[in-house]
């Protein structure tokens, strides 16, 4: 065999003078990265992806102005997250570049898919059209099911209209020119509604609010709220007098904040600034008897924290799970998945809608069991393409939990039928099967719940075929959903 000494040579002098860089540019990334969010490892992204949408993203974070200066759009709104100043010198972001694009892979290796078998036998399929007249192909944004009034809730963002619909799909009421709805919260026998007001992220105007909703019009209850995402009112200091919780997303502020009412005002108390604040779940964690609150923090530092109640209002904060930026987590739940209990934690990972719009390996359904003393360990990881909500519910009423995921970013070509997967709890692990309603709509929300009061839980879901998605991946059916979706169980 002949080697071709020239090429040698300059194959071992790129090695000496590229490999200490690329060295420096990982502890340089260490240094300047991981102060604010655990650090994305390159093998989660490939190289071009890399190169032309997640460094140009995280120079504009660190101020690198020869960055911001020749972004394009989407990326170009961005720029309003500048600092100041650079905070990094040129030399260590191009050292840091380097690092991940020479560590970074050409392409993500794509998970083997197992067969999905078909659940159709746990539910009858009503795919129900609520549309004004020459409405546009409906974008759902929330649903929700009120088991005590038997009614449904629905905001379709495309046509401005909220549906009020009862547990036999007649509409009771239709709100028209309404901004985009994104929860819907039972209150006094009236209800909470969530507006997030600006949907584009890089708007930094803070005009989501909290209107209270019976009957009429809503009305102003919070203004000047930041892409809130969810409102929940709960008592946490056992007063009698429900206090509320916002998750407000926001861009470049947000945060979770517990508000309290004295007289006519609700006093603000923000538990936590970060941005990317997304859902709430409330729960005696600890098992004192007080109320404690585990939040998801979705942008940037993707983590599940927990605030400890600790009477008066005054809680104690400690990270539960924390996962790498890059991941998209987008929801979680908790229960007692595995029969032990104490309350277990489901979150999926696949929001895909903004720097990388690519199929991920790492896209799912995962599973943390309790270990006790607040801690989590992985028991399992199910693939599903941009899941978007996990929810925990005994559907098949026997007595333990089984999970519903949706995926707003399927694998359209080879795995359409993760749009919507079932999985029943078998001990261990779960069977997953999927239901046969993925081309009824693109999902993107959910909720679980019993709608006629017959004692077992029916599943509602919203189709939103208008979202941005990865090249390729839109089924030409969704064009024609009519927006919502109910899966009656037939269990009773």
């Amino acid at each position: 065999m002949r080697i071709n000494l020239g090429i040698l040579v300059v194959f071992f002098l790129t090695f000496a003078s590229c490999k200490p860089d690329v060295k420096e540019g990982e502890q340089l990334a260490k240094q300047y990265c991981q102060s604010c969010h655990l650090l994305p490892s390159p093998a989660l992204l490939p190289q071009n992806v890399w190169k032309y949408s997640t460094l140009p993203y995280m120079g504009i974070m660190l101020g690198v102005s020869h960055e911001i200066d020749q972004l394009e759009k989407p990326l170009s709104d961005y720029a309003i997250l500048r600092p100041a100043s650079q905070m990094i010198p040129d030399d260590d972001w191009e050292k840091i570049k380097e690092y991940y694009l020479n560590e970074s892979p050409k392409e993500l290796k794509a998970p083997a898919y197992a067969a999905l078998p078909v659940e159709n036998s746990l539910f009858s399929i009503e795919d129900l059209s609520v549309a004004l007249p020459k409405a546009t192909i409906p974008n759902f944004t929330a649903v929700r099911i009120d088991s005590k009034k038997h009614q449904i809730i629905g905001g379709d963002q495309s046509n401005r209209v909220i549906w009020v619909l009862d547990a036999q799909r007649k509409p009771l009421k239709q709100l028209e020119n309404q901004d985009a709805l994104t929860y819907v919260e039972p209150w006094k026998g009236q209800y909470l509604f969530t507006f997030i007001g600006t949907t584009t992220q890089a708007n930094p105007d803070v005009n989501g609010s909290v209107q209270v909703y019976g009957g009429d019009s809503p009305t102003s209850l919070i203004k000047g709220l930041n892409r809130p995402i969810e409102l929940k009112a709960v008592d946490l200091n056992g007063d009698g007098q429900e206090e509320l919780i916002s998750s407000e997303f926001g861009f470049k502020e947000g945060g979770m904040t517990v508000w309290a009412k004295q007289g006519k005002t609700w006093n603000k108390q923000v538990l936590n600034p970060q941005t990317g604040a997304t859902h709430v779940d409330v729960r005696d964690f600890d098992g004192d008897g007080r109320l404690d609150i585990v939040a998801l923090f979705a942008q940037g530092d993707e983590r599940i924290m927990l605030y400890t109640n600790k009477g008066g209002l005054k809680f104690e904060e400690r990270m539960l799970l924390r996962f790498p930026s890059i991941y998209g987590t987008s929801s979680f739940d908790m229960g007692d998945v595995d029969g032990d209990g104490d309350l277990d934690i489901v979150c999926t990972a696949g929001d895909n809608a903004d720097f990388s719009t690519i199929l991920k390996p790492y896209h799912g359904v995962y599973v943390y069991t309790n270990q006790g003393q607040m801690r989590f360990k992985q028991q399992a990881f199910y693939a599903q393409n941009g899941a978007t909500k996990v929810m925990l519910a005994d559907v098949d009423q026997d007595g333990d939990l089984d999970m519903l995921s949706i995926a707003l970013f399927p694998d359209v070509e080879k795995r359409p039928e993760e749009g919507l997967i079932y999985f029943k709890n078998a001990g261990k692990q779960f069977a997953q099967m999927t239901i046969p309603v993925n081309h009824l709509g693109r999902w993107s929300v959910m909720d679980i719940a019993d709608i006629e009061g017959d004692g077992d839980l029916d599943v509602v879901l919203g189709s939103h075929a208008v979202a941005k998605f990865p090249a390729g991946a839109f089924d030409p059916a969704w064009k024609n959903a009519k927006g919502i979706l109910i899966m009656r169980n037939k269990t009773k």
